[in-house]
């Protein structure tokens, strides 16, 4: 397997994680790097034709813009407007500005034609964008086809259902892995990676008494570091943050704390820090999706163990071994809990992103046609490798970024590809070409193969997370409700209340708000995941 080359494996491996992971999942065919959209998605689109035939169509397009972005002009957009009939007016504004200029705009004759991430909700409850179902179905088969089930409870609407944006959609595995020194693991005398429960916990404890990183200290190893919550999976708790929530075994949308199985997580999690092989700083480390301070341990040589980033194995491999040339943070398959139950977050695919205002009505079968073309055979290859010849060239019949787009990712967002503020879809391939420069696995640093094996070492047990919904009950007691939660939760694990003393004070939050969150979430939920 190693000696092919990285777009090879990505596509071998993809395509077996995918299967596995997702139902109903557009992937690549062996001839293409790009996706190939479902049968109904036809190379081309009948759209492109017709627009030939009609005036061009004229839309404004609003939204905020960070970082590395494309100018007017660059040759991927004016393809794509080329090939469509299109000319589109974009309005760029920068994110800290942009809240206040959509509140500005909708109230103005000026409205743009299609708003990009503007507040969902509160638009939606202003009428101000319109729904897109029918025209999705009717004008958007290649958007549809791109879908797949686990992604609609990302696109609609909790308010009532409905879809009201054109996604961007990254093709690109899960950022996250259970990561363990390898080094450690030698330095203790121990040569099989743990598995279970009981020999994740026999490894912490050889962690915690053998001094594992030999700097002749043995009291400042954190056998596992960061917040608890990245150990939820294995309780057979699918979460993929703090918040918490998720849909139970019977399929109810609920909170964490509902499920009994979060007691015996409790529990579990009491017993590991009072034991010393929990971070005594779980509650300021930061999450696995949010980590800077976790980082900072994992590259001190302090830390055995870690649910975080998957590039953490490269950057911490390579900081540490400045001090220690044998120091390897590797991904492994998630832990395997006290019932067998194992889980990983995948990424989420979708980002729902652009919508169709009360302004641009009169062109929206338009718009959703022109959109169509950008996710078809055609329009992918476009967003995702450019022209052939400026940013790729063909090689084995399969677009090959060129420098400098493959060796960097502001280069390649600069010119147009992978710019998140625009619907379309970025593959996967392309994106692991930038990533790793376009290099064979053996061409790869120490770290780096370190870094590509852990986005796929839990591939048989990735789940894709609920969304966090965002109802009526939700936004008005959330900001008093969940910090509340997190806070009781770090109170037990380090002993302050008993278990049973947690579920007192969790239904005392039930009457000021916490039920009407579960209440409107699950009504919420009907609507979005049917």
């Amino acid at each position: 397997m190693k000696k092919k080359t990285i777009r090879q494996i990505v596509g071998l491996v993809l395509a077996l994680v995918m299967l596995s992971a997702f139902t109903g999942c557009s992937k690549s065919s062996p001839e293409t790097s790009n996706p190939k959209p479902k049968e109904s998605a036809k190379k081309g689109t009948d759209a492109k034709d017709n627009e030939k035939e009609k005036e061009p169509l004229k839309f404004s397009y609003m939204s905020s813009i960070w970082g590395v972005h494309p100018q007017d002009g660059t040759p991927i957009f004016d393809e794509l407007m080329k090939r469509t009939n299109t000319e589109i007016d974009f309005r760029w504004y920068p994110t800290d500005q942009y809240e206040e200029k959509v509140t500005v705009t909708l109230g103005s004759d000026d409205m743009p034609d299609v708003l990009a991430g503007g507040g969902t909700a509160k638009l939606v409850d202003e009428g101000a964008i319109l729904p897109l179902d029918d025209l999705l179905e009717s004008h958007g088969k290649n958007i549809l086809a791109q879908l797949t089930d686990d992604d609609y409870p990302y696109m609609r609407s909790a308010m009532d259902g409905h879809i009201y944006t054109v996604p961007f959609i990254l093709d690109f595995p899960p950022a996250y892995a259970m990561q363990i020194r390898k080094d450690w693991l030698d330095n203790v005398g121990m040569e099989k990676t743990p598995e279970t429960w009981d020999e994740w916990k026999t490894v912490w404890k050889a962690f915690q008494d053998q001094d594992a990183n030999k700097d002749g200290d043995a009291t400042n190893e954190i056998p596992y570091a960061g917040d608890v919550y990245g150990l939820l999976p294995a309780f057979g708790i699918n979460v993929s943050n703090k918040i918490g929530f998720t849909v139970d075994s019977g399929g109810k949308y609920t909170l964490m704390y509902e499920m009994p199985e979060f007691r015996t997580f409790l529990e579990e999690m009491q017993s590991m820090y009072k034991e010393g092989l929990l971070d005594k700083e779980f509650a300021t480390r930061g999450t696995y999706v949010d980590n800077p301070e976790l980082e900072k341990v994992l590259s001190a040589n302090l830390v055995g163990s870690a649910m975080t980033w998957a590039a953490n194995t490269r950057t911490s491999t390579e900081v540490m071994r400045e001090v220690d040339p044998k120091a390897a943070m590797i991904g492994v398959p998630p832990i395997k809990g006290p019932d067998g139950k194992q889980g990983i977050p995948s990424r989420v695919r979708v980002s729902p992103t652009a919508s169709i205002t009360i302004a641009g009505e009169d062109k929206a079968e338009r718009i959703i046609d022109f959109y169509n073309y950008v996710f078809s055979e055609d329009g992918i290859k476009l967003m995702s490798y450019g022209l052939e010849g400026t940013h790729h060239e063909i090689k084995d019949s399969k677009p090959v970024l060129k420098e400098p787009y493959i060796n960097s990712f502001d280069d390649a967002r600069e010119a147009g590809l992978n710019f998140t503020p625009f619907p379309h879809l970025f593959t996967e391939d392309a994106y692991m070409q930038i990533t790793t420069g376009g290099k064979t696995y053996e061409e790869l640093t120490e770290p780096m193969q370190y870094f590509y094996d852990a986005l796929y070492a839990g591939e048989d047990f990735f789940f894709t997370p609920v969304p966090t919904l965002t109802t009526d009950a939700y936004s008005e007691k959330q900001a008093d409700i969940m910090p509340k939660l997190e806070a009781m939760v770090a109170q037990c694990v380090i002993g302050e209340l008993s278990v049973d003393d947690f579920y007192k004070e969790y239904d005392k939050l039930k009457p000021i708000g916490l039920q009407d969150i579960l209440d409107q979430g699950e009504e919420a939920w009907k609507k979005i995941s049917k």
